[in-house]
């Protein structure tokens, strides 16, 4: 999904795979390229892989 903040001039792309990764990418139009700018890992109960088990329940 791509977005731009509100009273922002940069691009930005977020994307999601099958594994429960979500990095959110930064468009460079001097490179005419994406950068990443933060990647997170979410285990199968939607919550990140780093919070201990006994918080989810």
């Amino acid at each position: 999904m791509a977005f731009r903040l509100t009273g922002g001039t940069k691009d930005y792309i977020v994307v999601g795979s099958d594994s429960g990764r979500i990095v959110i990418l930064e468009y460079q139009p001097s490179k005419n390229m994406f950068e990443k700018i933060h990647q997170e890992t979410f285990g199968k109960s939607g919550c990140r892989r780093i919070v201990p088990g006994q918080f989810l329940a």
